[in-house]
């Protein structure tokens, strides 16, 4: 087997090396409302909790200490986990598969309790402009991102039990957060309850359907992922982009969003749907021209460039990397994003700095929101490098 190039691998290397040394354990940009110390009045109001989430996040001088937020582990981080080590193997790391069953084992731990299918939280409670939702109770982004690595554990090890648990994860979505029916297609919520449109919610519940019914044959499964894309497809805009949401103030477009988006939509292709394979090359070619400096650098929104955010950069490296196994030509921004990372948000010690403003950079190494997205899209443009590698020889 050719070797995997070393600028992505060597990276991971230490990436993953750095994270094992902390137990993977570590701060959340939004893990504010964990604060112990000094702000409770603020927390008693959503304007409060808004506040306090977005300073703690905003500042780049870590507050967490003296509010007394301490570090921890996050459901979705060990989900990056996970599949870093199932699609790296011992190109990642010598000790590859007692680091993936601990890391499934941890994962395993953190699910939401109480409920009689597998789901996955945060370990913080949330509030955003649209919803409020408590510390471990389930959500589709976690949940979605545990499913789909339990795939991921599934394939490189042939292990039914992961099989069995991402089934699980599939049937919490079908269960508990039914899908709202709105033609053309259905969508799934965010929340068990909520019946919010938002597209990146949807499409990764989608994609752990999809990916489930791929191995088990279950033909319903593969019914609501359908509906699902359905959705999302036809309400791509004009010049292939897609807004965070569908409901009033959610109109916005934004760079890993889009990222998520059309990861999800190549997902669910690869697992056998049908997705109109013009969807998806629309809206990579928006984000590349609308979402990227010509040098690779990511743009926050099409109208703006900062903050310079790690996740844009990840995401980005990771969906381009997935999209040329379809569209070689696309493993070429790929590469240019990695190539401004190594250049601008890496630390000394192999981290990746938070973002970067246009006067100032938040060097805070945030686990989740930085450090295994990061780990997870390095392996992902090692694997379409050396792939690129061994069709040249």
């Amino acid at each position: 087997m050719t070797a995997l190039p070393q600028s992505a691998i060597a990276s991971a290397r230490i990436l993953a090396d750095w994270g094992e040394a902390r137990g993977w354990e570590g701060s959340d940009p939004y893990d504010a409302l964990n604060a112990t110390r000094l702000v409770g009045p603020l927390k008693r109001s959503v304007l409060g909790r808004r506040l306090l989430t977005q300073s703690v996040k905003r500042s780049p001088v870590n507050l967490r200490p003296l509010l007394g937020i301490p570090p921890r582990r996050n459901a979705a981080a060990m989900a990056d986990v996970v599949t870093a080590y199932a699609l790296g193997g011992a190109e990642l790391s010598a000790a590859w598969e007692a680091r993936l069953k601990r890391a499934v084992e941890l994962l395993m731990a953190m699910r939401s309790e109480g409920r009689e299918q597998l789901c996955w939280g945060y370990h913080f409670d949330v509030q955003t402009r649209v919803f409020f939702y408590p510390s471990s109770s389930p959500n589709t982004i976690a949940t979605a991102f545990a499913g789909l690595a339990l795939v991921d554990a599934f394939e490189c090890t042939g292990d039914e039990a992961m099989l069995r648990s991402a089934t699980s994860v599939a049937r919490f979505f079908v269960e508990e957060i039914p899908q709202t029916s709105s033609p053309p297609g259905a969508y799934f919520g965010y929340l068990p309850g909520s019946d919010t449109a938002i597209h990146n919610a949807n499409l990764l519940a989608c994609a752990v359907l999809a990916r489930v019914a791929a191995h088990t044959g279950d033909g319903d499964l593969a019914e609501a992922a359908r509906e699902g894309v359905q959705y999302a497809v036809a309400r791509q805009r004009h010049d292939g982009s897609w807004p965070y949401g569908e409901e009033p103030g959610l109109s916005w477009v934004d760079n890993f969003h889009t990222g998520y988006v059309l990861e999800c939509l190549m997902t669910c292709a690869s697992a056998g749907l049908d997705v109109d394979e013009r969807a998806i090359a629309d809206g990579l070619d928006f984000a590349r021209d609308a979402l990227f400096d010509p040098d690779g650098t990511p743009r926050y929104q099409p109208h703006r460039t900062h903050p310079i955010d790690i996740q844009c950069v990840s995401q980005a490296i990771r969906t381009f990397s997935l999209a040329a196994a379809r569209w070689p030509e696309r493993a070429e921004q790929a590469q240019r994003t990695w190539d401004f990372a190594r250049r601008r948000m890496r630390r000394a010690d192999g981290a990746f700095v938070f973002q970067r403003e246009r006067w100032g950079t938040n060097r805070i190494a945030h686990v989740r929101w930085a450090q295994t997205p990061m780990l997870r899209a390095l392996v992902t443009l090692a694997e379409t490098q050396r792939r690129t590698a061994a069709g040249s020889e």
